[in-house]
């Protein structure tokens, strides 16, 4: 899947470039690139309030030619789709200044939709979750279940295809309760280069996944 990088020098240049026109929200992406209306594509945002990139799964709606008189650029509209609805929430609402800034991550996270197994480290039960996006660095659980930021998880993680589940360590991050977005993120801490190693591959093998899907 392609993906298109919205930089942006404040929340404002992101305000204006933000078509609230469309039903979940989208962008003005300038471009002269050959982007095909109807695309499937993710938008990566970043401007300095926000202190951390993000993807949105998106579609291209629209292109435009330059219109040299009027001092407007070529480019095109970048639609988000319905499942991108809180991410776009909490975009608008770095840019208005509304939620603390976040820290910035070393690792691309790749939106995905992906059932897995966890359970706290020193406990035997294993609970159901969904991984919504995952990098080297860590994941994000939808799950009603909650634990305390620091607790010691364990996640068992078979991407589509896989033989065996991947079990990585990790610890929970930070949480969320909004009614129908629970769940928590998870800092993965991989205890030899081996498991980071197949962790990486993984996300790599999921992000060749999510580009055929798209094609």
């Amino acid at each position: 899947m392609r993906i298109l990088k919205a930089r942006y020098r404040g929340a404002g240049e992101f305000l204006v470039a933000y078509q609230a026109s469309f039903p979940y929200g989208g962008l003005f992406f300038p471009t002269r690139e050959h982007v095909t209306v109807g695309e499937l594509v993710l938008a990566e945002v970043r401007f300095p309030e926000l202190g951390d990139r993000l993807l949105l799964r998106s579609f291209v709606a629209w292109r435009r030619s330059a219109r040299v008189r009027e001092g407007t650029p070529a480019g095109v509209g970048v639609e988000f789709l319905a499942s991108e609805l809180h991410k776009r929430n909490f975009l608008l609402s770095a840019a208005r200044g509304e939620v603390p800034k976040v820290v910035a991550r070393n690792h691309r996270r790749i939106p995905v939709s992906l059932p897995v197994a966890w359970q706290v480290k020193e406990e035997r039960t294993r609970l159901s979750a969904v991984v919504e996006d995952i990098g080297p660095g860590g994941a994000f659980l939808r799950t009603a279940e909650h634990r305390p930021i620091g607790t010691s998880v364990v996640v068992e993680i078979t991407p589509p295809g896989g033989a065996a589940p991947l079990a990585v360590e990790g610890r929970v991050a930070w949480s969320r309760t909004e009614v129908g977005h629970e769940g928590f993120g998870i800092e993965f801490r991989c205890r030899d280069t081996g498991g980071l190693r197949r962790l990486k591959e993984m996300c790599r093998r999921l992000e060749r996944l999510d580009a055929a899907a798209a094609m």
